[in-house]
């Protein structure tokens, strides 16, 4: 996953964050979903309402919850909690 830059962090729309209005956790590719959602499992990291239930949409969005993904029966359980 290539580092954003201030610049393409400031050009993504509120729509690609899973934190709008603080503009945390961008889910605009898979790789990006992914991080997001280790980084907000973890309990010392700031949380939004509605951020895990963006996360898990995009998640669906790309893939994640397929029967052929690997680690798509972890995702179903994190999102359903």
């Amino acid at each position: 996953m290539a580092k954003l830059t201030v610049e393409q962090r400031r050009r993504l729309t509120k729509k690609a964050f899973a934190c709008p209005t603080t503009r945390d956790y961008p889910i605009n590719d898979p790789s990006r979903v992914s991080s997001a959602r280790a980084y907000y499992r973890r309990g010392y990291t700031k949380k939004c309402k509605g951020g895990k239930t963006r996360i898990c949409r995009a998640a669906r969005k790309f893939g994640f919850m397929k029967s052929g993904y690997k680690g798509a029966s972890s995702w179903k359980k994190w999102c359903r909690r």
